[in-house]
């Protein structure tokens, strides 16, 4: 068994005044001697990572998308014994006060206005805390933080792309823009679609909304099934285009495992359901895929928004943020 700390400093005690009658040291080089060593010998705290500057948010959402980074994640936390979220947590308590403020002055300054709001200076700084927190793990990890896609002007990027077929709301000059990148099989593209339908709904005339297919699976032409009925429906009823979209959401898994059409729908839908092969709108589809991996677009669901690049699911009060930080 290890020796205790009291019968240690007994021990080197002993041996130190030995020493100290060998050599005629006095004892009070003796104390700063015993101090010394006891001092070095402790072990010294874990280095806290800080980079040198913070990823972005949306930078580890993209990290954190590739399904290979997280089985990585999990592994290393399952070697401490814990589960990633508890990783995650026990490195949120280890983020000082004075880590967060390491970062602060920067991120103030990237703000369009000074913060009054308490509440919003509680958030700001709570996410600097979990940003650090990430890149603490991804540094434990060995990943390397994949960066979002390159900003781009609202004209730059428009140039780019070819929306001419694309689904779409609103007039082009409207105060934002919004291009999602998603596909219906996608269960954060899911998640998210409620929330985007009500933003819509909520700013109809501010907004110009248009929608790319990212297909999780380019390479088979049955997963990308949902995406060519959405083509056809949009191409023939664009009035009711958003309730098709629920519509796709609910019933995407069931249309790639199944040749059968989905039963008590309307007569557009059946007729669009029955259209899966279409060599037009497959091309469409693929068309937008390659595009999408030119720009850099990676994973899904990613948004782009008078300029900001956005990856990940978002819920009624993130897009109202969103709409806030990127508001001409």
């Amino acid at each position: 068994m290890p020796l205790s700390i009291k019968k240690t400093s007994l021990i080197a005690q002993k041996y130190l005044r030995q020493f100290a009658k060998d050599y005629r040291i006095s004892n009070v080089p003796i104390v700063i001697l015993f101090f010394f060593i006891f001092s070095c010998s402790e072990p010294l705290p874990e280095n806290r990572y800080l980079p040198e500057s913070l990823p972005s948010e949306e930078s580890i959402k993209e990290t954190l998308s590739s399904e290979i980074h997280l089985n990585q994640l999990n592994e290393r936390s399952k070697s401490l014994g814990i589960t990633l979220q508890e990783w995650k947590e026990n490195e949120k308590k280890l983020v000082s006060e004075m880590d967060i403020n390491h970062y602060w002055g920067t991120e103030k300054k990237q703000l369009r206005s000074s913060i009054q709001d308490t509440d919003a200076i509680d958030r700001m700084r709570e996410m600097i805390r979990i940003r650090i927190v990430w890149s603490r793990i991804f540094q434990k990890s060995n990943i390397s933080i994949k960066q979002k896609p390159f900003d781009q002007s609202k004209a730059s990027l428009l140039a780019k792309i070819n929306s001419k077929f694309s689904p779409q709301f609103g007039q082009p000059n409207s105060k934002w823009v919004i291009i999602e990148w998603s596909d219906y099989l996608c269960g954060f593209c899911k998640e998210t679609f409620p929330h985007t339908k009500k933003l819509l709904s909520k700013y109809k005339n501010q907004i110009h909304y248009i929608h790319k297919d990212f297909p999780l699976d380019g390479d088979s032409n049955q997963s990308l099934a949902p995406l060519i009925v959405s083509r056809c429906l949009w191409e023939r009823d664009p009035a009711h285009f958003t309730d098709h979209m629920q519509n796709l959401y609910a019933h995407a898994k069931t249309m790639i495992k199944s040749e059968d059409p989905i039963l008590n729908q309307s007569s557009v839908w059946s007729e669009c359901d029955s259209q899966r092969e279409t060599q037009k709108y497959l091309d469409l589809v693929k068309k937008d895929w390659e595009e999408a991996k030119k720009l850099g677009v990676t994973s899904i669901p990613t948004f782009w928004v008078n300029g900001k690049w956005i990856v990940g699911a978002l819920k009624q009060d993130t897009w109202e943020r969103v709409l806030k930080d990127t508001s001409p």
